[in-house]
């Protein structure tokens, strides 16, 4: 992947920055911050961004599962 570097340095530095103890951040934790933030803290972008995260590790059932309880949930209480 072309950018595949270029995020690494952005979830170190994440770490570095947004962490009290960087060392024991995870990657995970890190990206979870990115994409948050990048979304604006949307509830439905950042589905979208996991949905997609799962189609292209070829998850089908288990999005399909997921997106159906998103929209039970969004349904049943509104805005999540």
């Amino acid at each position: 992947m072309i950018y595949k570097n270029d995020l690494k340095k952005i979830i170190n530095d994440t770490k570095q920055i947004a962490f009290y103890n960087p060392a024991k951040a995870t990657d995970e934790e890190a990206l979870g911050l990115i994409v948050s933030n990048l979304c604006g803290y949307d509830g439905q972008k950042i589905f979208d961004v996991l949905y997609n995260a799962f189609e292209d590790s070829n998850f089908h059932s288990f999005n399909s599962k997921m997106k159906q309880t998103w929209e039970e949930t969004e349904k049943n209480v509104g805005e999540v």
